[in-house]
């Protein structure tokens, strides 16, 4: 089940920094300074770019090393960009491929999870979204190229999940209440998504704020989810509507 809904405004939380101390609470994490902020651009320049065999052993060396939360038996590709990468976590075998984005820029000490064998394929992103979401991904776990995934009010999926190419997942809606102010003035709303067990999410699916995925359910290429989905059905469509599910054919 979803959590209440929550309200946030980050102008009225962050209005009063400075462009240095925002980029460091976005790069490095809250209550971190300049000297933390130096460390993670050195480590990172010098890991981002090695190529290969050698790539992998530096960096999976160097990150559980500086990053207590990274495996020694995880896996970290080419110019991934990290984000507070002290809040993420990588179970063994976890694979992180090229060129994908982790951002666990958030309150929360574990703001990003990855479970044990669990693939991200190359152009993810992962956000955890401030001021406290989190993203929590079970084990055995794909997800797929260019696919985007919000967690501002927590995303919770479970084991041997499968999300196809450029799906977006985003656990949060902005508020658009008052006609006199940009949207983009107003905040935004969470509820939180979480996605069961053994599900299967089409490519370019759409998951909206607020939804449970029951087990084993699966969800069609382009569907745009705006309600739950119960155990073992299909949703398909825009908006998607829901059927049994028939795993013999």
């Amino acid at each position: 089940m979803t959590r209440p809904q929550q309200r946030y405004d980050l102008q009225k939380l962050y209005g009063n920094e400075s462009t240095l101390q925002r980029y460091i609470r976005l790069t490095v994490g809250e209550n971190s300074g300049t000297l933390a902020l130096l460390l993670h651009e050195l480590l990172l320049g010098f890991c981002l770019y090695i190529p290969g065999a050698a790539g992998l052993l530096v960096r999976n060396w160097l990150y559980p090393f500086f990053f207590r939360g990274f495996s020694r038996k995880s896996y970290v590709g080419r110019q991934v960009t990290l984000r507070c990468p002290r809040q993420i976590h990588l179970a063994p075998g976890a694979i992180v491929d090229d060129e994908v984005q982790l951002v666990a820029t958030s309150s929360r000490n574990k703001a990003i999870s990855i479970g044990a064998n669990s693939f991200i394929r190359s152009h993810a992103m992962l956000n955890a979204g401030p001021p406290e979401g989190f993203i929590q991904l079970g084990k055995n776990c794909s997800i797929g190229q260019a696919s985007i995934l919000y967690g501002n009010g927590g995303l919770t999926i479970g084991d041997n999940v499968l999300i196809a190419g450029q799906c977006f997942i985003v656990a949060s809606s902005h508020i658009h209440e008052d006609s006199e102010r940009p949207i983009s003035m107003q905040g935004f709303t969470t509820q939180g998504i979480s996605i069961g067990n053994d599900v299967w999410i089409g490519a370019g699916a759409k998951i909206l704020d607020g939804v449970t995925i029951g087990d084993g359910a699966i969800i069609g290429a382009n569907a745009v989810v705006n309600r739950d989905v119960p155990a073992q059905s299909v949703a398909i469509g825009i908006p998607a509507r829901i059927r049994p599910a028939d795993k013999s054919q």
